[in-house]
């Protein structure tokens, strides 16, 4: 107790005496200040260990670009006109990646309250930015974690309009260690001239990551597809225009470069965009009394168009019953020489492709599957599958956008977060949005002078006869029915006995319902285990094809001991080998015994990631061992990474095509790799990443891999087959898996690889939600 009170005096006069000096060391001083207090027993504080600066960049930021279009959302909140990104060397780990802008930068108050200071609130107090009112895109203040994700060093230059100086601030992450207390690191703050009138550079220097071409690409899609280019509702237009032309907001355009060697590319910059290509755009809205308008506008064409949208088909005049304030815009492409520049045409196809449909908001948040590749919530695709409607009208005919304001909560989210619920709300709204498209695609057609049904006639002058097309509502409900023949005429009696008739309907259809849930429940396990199947059926075709080679060691292993039978101490030796090679053949034979044996269970549920990785690696550590390549130790971000229902053979086939995979690749390079498997959670997504030290995948070749047959490994004949002892490829691996992964609404893609890496393939699987957790006990 003494020495304690003795240690308490000493850094009291320690610290009086730095107090005393006219320049004291005020990192000496908190140093002095925290001692004191841990000595302190009446009182006990909170410490921050520095490690978890490192720790919230990895759980909060897990993508790169994630992180680079956090920063990007900042330069937007601070009134930047321009924000330019420029990747410099970044083919490799340890580039460099400068993002500027022009915004209002940063006075130092702003950038030690705001920046520097963890979970700051400024965003939250000021939802809008001070100069031109922009509604704030950052809202989780983890810009300062996105920049520790990507790089190990930042240096930030800001200077503010009416500054005398700028500001530079350099932080090395590296000083961020675990065991080390948060407050008692410093980073260097210096005032330089000023480089620009107004604006903030950051310099993040030694990239974890390398940055391909493909990987900037989809930073910069991901960045326009949050902050949208132009408001959806003619309400917000307008209210957005009145704001521009109040502030003089003149907008914001981001700009992506890639240096390489000297050379600088453009990757891509807001002027690559599609929209300008349309032949015709289709807009319409729901007022608040529930009537429905829309309306064609095509400077090609010189349509300028308006039309009305009732509840009733036939009647615009009636209006919807539960739908209000609804806003849409399509953009509708011909991919038609006549109607688009045929240097166009085949580019705007592909990226239809991928990207067209009509998309939807909800409260200012887009909710999947709408408008993704493969979703016909409109039946866009069915009806044009039908032909009965010839003018082109498919989803990949449009690119669009759906916008609901729904503070009422009119519109419900399923509990799988995956969709709406289809209630009559829901109902109303394919309605409207697929007359109004409907109507529009008609009056293009009509001004184009194009055939509209197949029983159209020509007119003596060779023109399509005018004929009146009745678009049918795609969603009926009884109500709607019910008002259909509450409208007929008839006897009073006659219209009860209808009435009568459409509540046993209803009540007919609630049981069908029942009956239909059950049935689609038994028929998704059914098409789960024929999946399941599959996968085992690849598994043991990969097994048996590996295993020849551990049995044509062991039997020359077995005809050397018949030959040396005299010689005891080399029969001993190569004894041991033998041993060797049967012990590393169980570990690789359990790990199949296992994926066999999972095939007894039939029932799909929640699975933890961190469960499913650890016995993989551990049963093929073995066999990576002899093939020259060490499992890194796993990474896994959260003890709770349940995915939604799955069944756990599906998981042995995806992580062991990985697994052959990157050992092919591996062995290409001729020396020695290394194999990292990282899992975690990120917004509903639970994801794994698997990374290798192979050759790589090049580019062009990121999205065939997935295709079926497609291999880098394929024999040229037979004989070779015999010949080589190279693991062949049958292109159905990573197919298998991607319909695996698809099935369950998630996604698989090549991501650029970390660190020393050459090769990351993540996925991307649904979060098993509160009803299943419930459900298993989990």
């Amino acid at each position: 107790m003494e020495e304690k009170q003795e240690l308490i005096e000493k850094l009291k006069k320690q610290l009086n005496a730095e107090l005393g000096k006219r320049d004291s060391d005020n990192s000496l001083v908190l140093q002095l200040s925290h001692e004191l207090a841990r000595l302190d027993e009446s009182a006990v504080r909170f410490s921050i260990d520095a490690g978890v600066i490192d720790r919230l960049g990895d759980e909060l930021v897990a993508r790169q670009e994630t992180a680079v279009s956090e920063l990007v959302k900042n330069s937007y909140d601070a009134d930047a006109q321009e924000v330019i990104l420029t990747f410099i060397e970044t083919n490799g780990v340890g580039g460099t990646l400068n993002i500027k802008d022009d915004g209002d930068g940063m006075t130092k108050d702003e950038l030690i309250d705001g920046f520097m200071r963890i979970s700051s609130t400024s965003k939250i107090h000021n939802p809008y930015s001070r100069k031109y009112n922009r509604k704030r895109a950052g809202q989780k203040g983890i810009g300062r974690f996105a920049v520790q994700r990507l790089g190990t060093k930042l240096t930030i230059i800001t200077q503010v309009e009416n500054g005398d100086h700028a500001l530079k601030l350099t932080i090395n992450w590296g000083d961020y260690k675990r065991d080390k207390d948060l407050s008692s690191i410093t980073n260097s703050l210096e005032e330089i001239d000023k480089i620009r009138d107004k604006g903030t550079t950051l310099i993040i220097e030694g990239l974890k990551d390398k940055w391909s071409a493909s990987a900037i690409q989809r930073v910069y899609r991901y960045v326009n597809d949050i902050i949208q280019p132009f408001p959806i509702s003619k309400r917000n237009e307008e209210k957005e225009i009145k704001r521009k032309q109040e502030t003089e907001d003149p907008g914001f355009k981001t700009k992506f470069i890639k240096v390489t060697n000297g050379e600088t590319k453009t990757v891509a910059d807001d002027s690559i965009m599609v929209y300008d290509h349309s032949v015709a755009t289709i807009e319409g809205f729901v007022d608040d009394d529930g009537n429905g308008e829309f309306e064609v506008r095509s400077s090609k064409l010189n349509i300028n168009v308006e039309g009305k949208v009732g509840s009733n088909p036939d009647d615009s005049s009636i209006p919807f019953k539960k739908i209000r304030e609804i806003w849409f815009r399509a953009y509708y492409f011909i991919y038609d020489k006549e109607v688009m520049p045929p240097m166009h045409v085949s580019s705007i196809q592909k990226i239809a492709r991928t990207q067209g449909g009509v998309r939807l908001y909800r409260n200012g948040f887009r909710v999947l599957p709408y408008g993704e590749a493969g979703n016909d919530w409109l039946s866009l695709d069915t009806s044009s599958r039908q032909r009965s409607l010839l003018p082109p009208h498919a989803n990949t005919n449009f690119f669009g956008f759906v916008e609901i304001p729904d503070d009422n909560e009119i519109f419900t989210e399923t509990s799988s977060r995956e969709g709406l619920t289809e209630n009559e709300a829901f109902i109303e709204l394919q309605n409207f949005i697929y007359r109004s498209i409907i109507s529009g695609v008609l009056k293009v057609a009509e001004v184009r002078g194009t055939k509209v049904t197949s029983g159209q006639q020509r007119d003596e002058e060779g023109n399509w006869e005018q004929i009146d097309f009745r678009i049918k509502n795609i969603a009926h409900t009884l109500e709607e029915l019910d008002r259909e023949l509450e409208n007929e005429s008839g006897s009073v009696e006659a219209r009860k006995r209808r009435k009568r008739r459409v509540k046993q309907v209803q009540k007919a259809i609630e049981e069908i319902e029942i009956i239909q849930k059950t049935e689609q429940e038994k028929t998704i396990k059914e098409r789960s285990m024929l999946r399941v199947l599959s996968s085992v059926g690849l598994t043991v075709g990969q097994f048996i094809h590996e295993i020849k080679y551990y049995i044509d060691s062991i039997q020359s292993d077995i005809r050397y001991l018949l030959s040396r039978l005299q010689d005891e101490a080399d029969l001993l030796a190569r004894t041991k080998v033998l041993d060797n090679n049967f012990s590393s053949f169980r570990t690789y034979t359990s790990y199949f015994d296992n994926v066999i044996s999972q095939n007894v269970v039939r029932e799909l549920r929640p699975l933890n990631l961190g469960h499913i990785i650890t016995p993989f690696v551990n049963s093929l550590k073995s066999d990576a061992i002899k093939s020259g390549i060490e499992f890194e130790e796993p990474i896994i971000g959260s003890p709770y990474l349940y995915t939604k229902s799955m069944h756990p053979s599906e998981w042995s086939s995806i992580l062991f095509n990985f697994y052959t995979n990157a050992k092919k690749a591996i062995k290409r390079v001729g020396e020695s790799g290394k194999i990292l498997i990282e899992c975690g959670s990120e917004d509903d997504l639970v994801y794994l990443e698997f990374s290798d030290t192979g050759d790589g995948i090049t580019e062009e070749n990121e999205e065939k891999v997935f295709e079926e047959f497609y291999t880098t490994t394929s024999p040229v004949d037979l004989e070779s087959i015999n010949q080589s002892n190279e693991i062949l490829g049958t292109g159905l691996g990573l197919k298998i898996v991607k319909d695996i992964i698809k099935s369950y609404r998630g996604n698989v893609y090549v991501a650029s690889p970390k660190a020393e890496y050459s090769t990351c393939i993540r996925v991307e699987i649904p979060k098993a939600n509160e009803k299943e957790l419930e459900k298993y006990g989990l």
